[in-house]
């Protein structure tokens, strides 16, 4: 499996999106790099279990401040993007509530669905509503501008 780590590739030219998406990322290659120890310990499988919750908490937190942009933005494709989310804290949760119950298995799993899922979101549904913010801000901009000069 290839290493999960930020790059330019993963911006979408959004600064505060962009900080975001790459602790999320950060996160989840701590994440990997748990996972990856071939013969793991009680200790091991503990820093995991956090990892996991750490990931969850932070793609929680970080998705509702993006949805609430998009909300403010009138994004037209926002409860599609909301159902990605969604969808990534439902298969977060299920490994999570799994991971008592066979923790190497679920570990596994876990970082094989976060390391695909998460590059691919960012790169594909976040790039798409970026120009649109973008379009959007410098709209903004412009009328508070213009608002200034009147004044």
């Amino acid at each position: 499996m290839e290493g999960l780590a930020w790059d330019d590739s993963c911006k979408i030219d959004i600064p505060l999106i962009d900080e975001r998406n790459q602790r999320l990322m950060a996160i989840a290659a701590k994440l990997q790099e748990l996972t990856a120890v071939k013969r793991k310990k009680e200790e091991d499988f503990e820093n995991i279990g956090e990892a996991l919750a750490d990931i969850m908490e932070f793609a929680r937190m970080h998705f509702n401040e993006e949805e609430r942009i998009l909300v403010g933005k009138q994004y037209p494709e926002l409860n599609q993007h909301k159902r990605e989310h969604k969808r990534f804290i439902k298969k977060l949760m299920g490994f999570r509530r799994l991971f008592s119950e066979d923790p190497a298995k679920v570990s596994d799993d876990a970082m094989a669905y976060v390391a695909a899922w998460l590059p691919d979101h960012i790169k594909e549904e976040d790039a798409r509503y970026a120009p649109f913010i973008r379009v959007q801000n410098y709209l903004a901009e412009c009328q508070a501008m213009g608002r200034r000069g009147r004044s």
